[in-house]
């Protein structure tokens, strides 16, 4: 009897360390402290596990449906951030409807404009929303998560920021940066030296439930399996993974607040025709 409870506790602190591991890797970066100024838009490689292009981009990834290239009526956004570049994306308005329907009518409504990052954590995401007071949606209030096995949220993948619950979606979104490189810097430690699977650990402490072989599209195109079936992802990064980087690459605050700031100069959208 004693044995079980003790080994109950074992794995409770081998679980609590395990988070600690994992937030310290994810969030350390916010209390960087770089002596280089705010990045320009300058191109640089993207870090890659096999060539000269990401993952996403590559002519075998054109087959799955989420970094397809654009077709004819599919719906683009073009994010542009002072001193940085654009970022482009492709929505997906048959699997998130209602994201998307809320994302484009906030920026018709020119919401977006000029409105800062309001967080950007290195090695995971850069998050913004609409202006400082705009809490709600264009449904009145918060909306539910919408899920579908065709989006996930891998690396480049637009999600709608939430307040930790279903139904708290309202203008707040955030963009996927984590690189395939890093994710699988996260999990060799938890093989190495807790023997437990990183599938295993996104279960107990996320309540994600993944095989290693479905974890294996994150080892190979980047992204943050750990909010899989808990965010709406509800479109894709086509182009400016760059800028992405370099966004990510920013000094911010101990609260992960870019400083200086950083500010989206506008978000358009188009149809391709």
């Amino acid at each position: 009897m004693k044995t079980g409870i003790f080994a109950q506790r074992r794995r409770r602190r081998v679980l609590f360390l395990l988070t600690m591991l994992f937030v310290c890797a994810l969030l350390g970066s916010c209390k960087k402290n770089k002596n280089t100024p705010t990045p320009t838009p300058t191109p640089t490689p993207v870090e890659n596990r096999g060539g000269s292009r990401e993952a996403s981009q590559t002519d075998d990834a054109q087959k799955i449906y989420q970094f397809a290239a654009p077709q004819t009526g599919d719906i683009l956004v073009k994010i542009t951030v002072k001193k940085y570049g654009t970022i482009t994306l492709k929505l997906f308005p048959n699997e998130a409807p209602k994201a998307v329907e809320n994302f484009k009518s906030l920026v018709e409504q020119g919401c977006y404009d000029n409105v800062k990052f309001a967080r950007v954590v290195a090695d995971y995401m850069i998050q913004s929303g609409t202006a400082q007071g705009y809490t709600s949606s264009i449904y009145g209030g918060g909306f539910e998560v919408e899920t579908s096995d065709k989006l996930m949220p891998v690396r480049g993948a637009l999600c709608m920021a939430d307040a930790g619950e279903d139904g708290t979606n309202t203008s707040s979104f955030f963009i996927v940066q984590t690189k395939a490189s890093v994710l699988k810097s996260l999990s060799e430690p938890l093989d190495a030296r807790y023997q437990m699977t990183f599938s295993d650990y996104l279960k107990e402490a996320y309540n994600t439930k993944l095989t290693d072989q479905e974890l294996e599209f994150y080892y190979k195109y980047g992204g943050a399996p750990w909010l899989y079936g808990h965010q709406t992802v509800f479109g894709q990064v086509i182009d400016g993974f760059d800028v992405l980087d370099l966004i990510s690459e920013a000094k911010v605050t101990s609260q992960c607040v870019p400083n200086p700031g950083i500010f989206i100069e506008s978000i358009r959208v188009e149809t391709v025709q």
